[in-house]
């Protein structure tokens, strides 16, 4: 009772601490713990290979630099990822530059330098370029980073196409695991919805200087993962002005017009893509950057304007129009201010908005004569993070950030709940057999908003040429608010549109204020023989809820305050340099994550509504706010090999055992209660998961015009559900389904993946880049006339195969630069088959073709049974032209 109180009054003081902190700090480098890098070595004299004392060492554009010791040991802390140029200097010895020394966030890169005696005073500094090591050494875990020259020789438009072409990724799912596994971040500010589990939005490609996956291993200082880290860290203004324009045009392209629908009909304003992005200096010592896009995307799914959405059976104009549209408008800005050699303050703000009806699971495949009845989804998300970072000493340095994250969701037909066009609540069930839906709308109406302050501060010190240590504390706090509705519309309202009474199955309204909080610290040891990173986390989470103490009786037991929980979380990865280009690593951690938010608070009044039936009990699961965290124990062995000077391979084992896993359970209402004798849905920790696996990974860098990567991840993903609400599917069966726990393979393990890039040309100019993708099917369950097979997910989906390409053409016209581009996704055309008929183990058939049973519409049943959801993209080709100044 002590510690909550403790914990409550915490909760109290730094709610308050971070709401006032995030209005002071128009603040931020991104220079702090785990997205800055370091930059370490040693410097001889070339002829008689003594060290150097007391040698400058100066990163040229910043303020940082270092003095070499006694050994001629230096070593720079605190450096922001990105390329730069080193300046080592010493009275008596000719000076030397390294260019282009690449910095990755949480790495050391290494320089060693021998420095000439000055013959002649009048002798310029020596010049020369860094090379890029194919091996890093001091790796501990699986981990990968993209830079945006990389990005920019990619054909990809988002984030999540970069993602899925990392080693161990397959759509989204890191190693095995759920989506909602991963946390995402923003210059090391974890940007999750935590009621949906995603990130809240993705930044847009032009402003990431580097992107770094890790899908095996972390250390504490990552939260609320199990499965794996994908940290975006932005760019910073630069000394000059410089900026870009870049315009893009494209449509799908294909053959298959039998599958989907308007393909043949070219439409260049069907995909537009307009960017603008400038940044430069504000001052001599401070910077801006500035981002704004606009992307307009019909997509390829598409439906017939033939009914309109009314009470009765009207005619529309046949016209089409797009199912499947993704449009988004994006804001990316940040500040950032120099006040003095120790003090770094900056401002970002990330804004996207986001119409469409591509994800969530909103396209509806019998609206497909009635489209403007099928609802679509509308975003608005705000990120501001600010941040103070402060150089105690050279060695020494912390940060103290906070943020605010508001994210707002909500899905309808028509903006006003109230608005007179919905039409009679039973009208979509006046549809024939095999026919699609002749009028009506969608009556579900969601409206959500989700607010996370967060503050948090870190501490890193070099406390020793071999040993750095960082430990941290990290508070949040949210406010959810979400109503959920099924508007009516009958003769009981006058067949006027009416919401149903609170607290029932069809109006459900809540606000929560649940609160984290964690600690974490952390070290890394680095020695010529072998590297340690060593942590240990702790988290606290109090979801305030509410708990019915006699689950078989929902209405009339008490209830009491939810309880907190907490957990410990060590972590250890060590890495042993078995040659001058070979290093072998070992890593083992045990991860924890809070179920998503959705979970612990569905259905918060606890309704049952037998009225409209058992799959309307079982639609509306309790939630529950004790639901214990979700938790991973993993382990992974490694290789990495320099074969060549150009060439490396990679080499990975991981096993994970997974526990706590979300599902669901059946209660039976008690007898004497309301509805006794009713079964109703509860959220609890049930499911479990296995994954092993192995990667390849054969990667020559860029040299000479020429890039190639070819990865290959084995894969086994089972569990014993991979719905959490499966209890309650299988309940709702006909008959009902006895559900066993036993492992199966789950919906999205891939067996065998296969990605490989080709690039040629340079780093911002002429390029041309093919990527190939090959996938194994994923597991279905096969149905026998009508009858699910006895084992879930025992058979396997056809092959995926796609090629994707891009192309760059730069034209030089005296000190203006245009670039021309040519992006083509799925350049074959290929009918990838992404779901299945159980009868067929196809997308193309089923046996319900021919089965009895005539179509009462005016649709044929080749129709009805053509399913273009089921496959992935058709061709897409974009044409773009930029320029920058």
């Amino acid at each position: 009772m002590k510690f909550r109180t403790t914990i409550s009054v915490i909760d109290h003081t730094l709610r308050n601490l971070a709401i006032g902190f995030v209005a002071l700090l128009f603040c931020m480098n991104p220079g702090y713990a785990s997205v800055t890098g370091k930059v370490a070595g040693q410097v001889t004299d070339i002829q008689s290979k003594e060290p150097l004392i007391g040698l400058n060492v100066i990163i040229q554009g910043t303020a940082l630099g270092a003095a070499s010791g006694v050994d001629g040991y230096y070593m720079v802390i605190n450096i922001p990822p990105g390329k730069y140029t080193i300046r080592y200097s010493m009275i008596g010895y000719r000076d030397y530059l390294v260019k282009d020394v690449e910095i990755r966030s949480d790495h050391t890169t290494t320089i060693n330098v021998e420095l000439s005696q000055i013959v002649l005073e009048s002798q310029e500094a020596i010049t020369v370029t860094a090379v890029k090591p194919i091996v890093e050494m001091d790796r501990t875990s699986t981990e990968s980073s993209v830079s945006s020259d990389q990005i920019a020789m990619m054909p990809v438009e988002t984030l999540s196409d970069i993602l899925n072409l990392q080693a161990g990724v397959v759509d989204g799912h890191f190693r095995g695991g759920r989506s909602s596994e991963v946390v995402y971040q923003i210059d090391g500010i974890p940007i999750n919805d935590m009621y949906s589990g995603e990130a809240s939005l993705f930044v847009e490609n032009n402003v990431i200087q580097e992107l770094k996956v890790i899908s095996g291993t972390f250390n504490a200082e990552y939260g609320q993962a199990q499965s794996g880290v994908v940290d975006i860290i932005t760019k910073d203004g630069e000394a000059s002005f410089s900026g870009s324009i870049s315009a893009k045009s494209g449509d799908y392209i294909s053959s298959n017009k039998d599958i989907f629908w308007n393909i043949d009909k070219l439409s260049p304003g069907d995909y537009t893509d307009v960017s603008v992005f400038i940044n430069g200096p504000l001052g001599s010592r401070n910077s801006y950057l500035l981002s704004v896009q606009q992307v307009r995307d019909e997509g390829y799914l598409y439906g017939k304007n033939i009914y309109l959405p009314v009470d009765t059976t009207a005619f529309g104009d046949n016209r089409f129009i797009p199912m499947g549209f993704n449009n988004r408008k994006s804001v990316f800005g940040k500040v950032s201010f120099t006040l003095t050699s120790q003090d770094k303050l900056s401002l970002s703000y990330s804004y996207q908005n986001i119409e469409q009806n591509r994800d969530y699971g909103i396209y509806d495949h019998l609206f497909r004569y009635n489209p403007s009845g099928q609802g679509a989804s509308h975003e608005n998300t705000g990120i501001i993070i600010g941040s103070w970072n402060h150089i105690v000493s050279p060695k020494t340095f912390f940060s103290i950030r906070a943020s605010n994250n508001r994210k707002d969701f909500n899905r309808y037909v028509y903006r006003d709940s109230l608005d007179p066009r919905y039409t009679i609540d039973n009208r979509l069930r006046l549809r024939g057999n095999f026919s699609f839906y002749t009028g009506g709308t969608d009556m579900s109406y969601f409206v959500r908003s989700t607010d996370m302050w967060l503050f948090k501060g870190d501490y890193t010190s070099q406390i020793s040429k071999q040993q750095q240590i960082q430990f941290g504390l990290e508070y949040k706090y949210y406010s959810l608010n979400l109503h959920d509705l099924k508007l009516k519309k009958n003769s009981q309202t006058n067949f006027e549109v009416r919401v149903a009474p609170e607290n029932s199955a069809d109006n459900q309204r809540y606000k929560r204020n649940p609160i984290e909080f964690a600690a974490y610290f952390q070290t890394k040891w680095e020695s010529q023989d072998f590297i340690l990173n060593l942590g240990l986390r702790f988290d606290y989470f109090d979801a305030h809820g509410e708990i019915i103490d006699d689950l078989s009786r929902p209405r009339t037991s008490t209830r009491r305050k939810s309880r907190p929980s907490s957990q410990w979380s060590p972590r250890i990865g060590i890495a042993y340099p078995i040659t001058d280009t070979g290093v072998m690593h070992v890593s083992y951690g045990h991860f924890f994550q809070i179920p998503q938010f959705r979970y612990l608070y569905s259905n918060p009044s606890f309704t049952v509504n037998p009225e409209e039936g058992r799959a309307s009990v079982l639609n509306y699961p309790f939630g529950n706010a004790e639901l214990k965290e979700q938790r991973t124990v993993a382990y992974e062995i490694g290789l990495q090999q320099g074969l060549t000077n150009t060439l490396s391979l990679d080499i990975t084992a991981y096993y994970k055992d997974i526990r706590n896993l979300l599902g669901t359970e059946l209660i039976t209402i008690a007898t004497g209660e309301e509805h006794s004798g009713i079964d109703y849905g509860r959220y609890v920790n049930r499911d479990y998961g296995q994954v092993k696996g192995l990667t390849f990974m054969l990667e020559r860098k860029m040299i000479r015009g020429l890039g190639i990567s070819i990865d290959y991840t084995y894969q086994v993903a089972r569990g014993n559900a991979s719905d959490p609400r499966s209890i309650l599917i299988d309940a709702q069966s006909d008959p009902p389904v006895e559900s066993e726990k036993q492992l199966v393979f789950l919906d999205w393990d891939r067996t065998h993946t296969l990605n490989s890039q080709f690039s040629f040309g340079s780093q911002g100019g002429s390029v041309f880049t093919l990527i190939g993708k090959i996938g194994s099917g994923m597991p279905y369950t096969p149905t026998t006339d009508q009858t699910r097979a006895i084992l879930e997910n025992s058979d396997r989906k056809p092959l995926n195969i796609s090629w994707d390409l891009f192309a760059q053409k730069l034209l030089k016209m005296g000190s203006l630069s245009i670039k021309l581009s040519l992006k083509v996704y799925n350049i074959t055309d290929r009918l990838n088959e992404r779901d299945v008929y159980g009868d067929s183990g196809r997308a193309t058939y089923t046996k319900e073709l021919h089965n009895p049973g005539e179509v009462q519409g005016i649709n044929t049943k080749k129709e009805f049974f053509t399913r273009p959801d089921w496959f992935s993209s058709p061709r897409r080709i974009i044409i773009g032209i930029s320029t920058e100044f």
